[in-house]
């Protein structure tokens, strides 16, 4: 017969009540609940390098100041006036032209934690993006607000032109010494800034760009080359080399251009910035010199830089931005044909997204749209799929 099994037995009373951890047990269990605090403590001001992308301010860029008393929630009641033109005969319109904007955190100077960014990845409106999408590693908070002011103002300045040139005004061009971009893989880009002025080459004076060009043309490529520069009101200067990427001496910038026409437009907004308004305010400006409305009455939003020749180039956020639309109320929305993947099935319901590839494409979507001719129209749907 196998062996009984002993009775179950409390443990041994030795008349001092229950046993105590060790004092090493407790040290272990105060140990494990410090480092517990500490990784949470951790996770929540850890910087990680992401920025998160969310639904941003709308504003119409044909609203109209409010007269008579108009009270708040009126339409264009307490808007700012964004877009006058003059020098040219300008007529009334009706609608909304909304430009949109994303909300980024996690920028220079506005890092985000650890847990910031597991609750934005939770967020089906919020996109998590690597940080060197948007700012270059060494990038200062100075520095990033400069940049996307000095865009916003390249932005307006293309718009306008491309809406004259759509228009058939002639519009004259002068190449400045102004730095607009630098090409990344040039040496320069360590040095140089968009809105740089470049001022005088190894210590001569440069008066205009074409001095500049032939400045630098006559040194060879790889040589040390010293640069005057006006940066923010402040004369300096830097030291960088030059490149010969197809034999021809270069810095690897990219020069801004001044424009001259007979009408002039001005834009007034200050608490936005980057370049993604430039195709909203080219159509505000072809809609305000031309008869009618040109969305008759519709509400349309749209994004999208633009190129002085009319080119309407990808920005980045167009989800975020037609979320953004649609609560303000928006039923059509113009996007970057190249930027169509994105939202191609997962608009939200209630607008349509039309793909556009130049300024000229949009004037004729929004036509269209306005001529109760939308499904004329190339939507995302169809520009992804194509």
């Amino acid at each position: 017969m196998p062996p009984a099994t002993p009775p179950a037995q409390d443990p041994p009373d030795t008349g001092h009540g229950p046993q105590r951890p060790s004092s090493s047990r407790a040290a272990l269990l105060a140990a494990s609940s410090f480092c517990a605090v500490a990784l949470v403590a951790l996770v929540g001001v850890l910087d990680v390098p992401y920025v998160s992308l969310s639904p941003g301010p709308v504003r119409d860029v044909l609203a109209e100041p409010a007269v008579d008393g108009g009270q708040a929630g009126d339409e264009g009641a307490g808007e700012e006036v964004l877009v006058e033109v003059s020098g040219a005969p300008t007529y009334p319109t009706e609608g909304r032209l909304d430009l949109t904007t994303v909300s980024l955190r996690g920028g220079p100077g506005l890092e985000q934690s650890l847990w910031e960014v597991l609750l934005a990845w939770r967020d089906p409106q919020v996109s998590v993006v690597p940080r060197e999408l948007y700012y270059s590693p060494l990038t200062s908070r100075e520095e990033a607000d400069a940049l996307s002011a000095a865009e916003m103002a390249g932005s307006q300045e293309a718009a306008v032109v491309a809406a004259l040139t759509e228009l058939g005004i002639e519009v004259s061009a002068t190449t400045t010494r102004r730095v607009q971009e630098v090409t990344p893989a040039a040496p320069a880009s360590d040095v140089l800034r968009p809105g740089d002025v470049i001022t005088s080459v190894d210590g001569v004076e440069v008066a205009g760009f074409d001095e500049l060009k032939a400045a630098v043309e006559a040194l060879p490529g790889g040589a040390e080359v010293r640069l005057g520069l006006s940066r923010g009101g402040e004369d300096i200067e830097v030291t960088t080399r030059t490149y010969a990427p197809e034999g021809r001496t270069l810095l690897g910038i990219v020069p801004d251009v001044e424009y001259d026409s007979p009408v002039d437009v001005d834009i007034a907004i200050d608490d936005i910035g980057g370049p993604s308004a430039g195709t909203v305010f080219a159509l505000a400006v072809v809609d305000l010199l031309t008869p009618g409305a040109l969305t008759g009455g519709e509400h349309v939003a749209g994004t999208g830089a633009i190129a002085a020749d009319g080119t309407v180039l990808p920005i980045g956020g167009l989800r975020q931005k037609v979320i953004g639309a649609r609560r303000a109320g928006a039923t059509w929305f113009l996007a970057p044909a190249r930027e169509c993947g994105e939202v191609a099935g997962t608009t939200p319901p209630g607008i349509t997204v039309v793909g556009v590839t130049t300024l000229h494409d949009a004037r004729e979507a929004v036509e269209a749209i306005g001529g109760g001719r939308g499904d004329e129209v190339a939507t995302c749907d169809e520009v992804a799929a194509g």
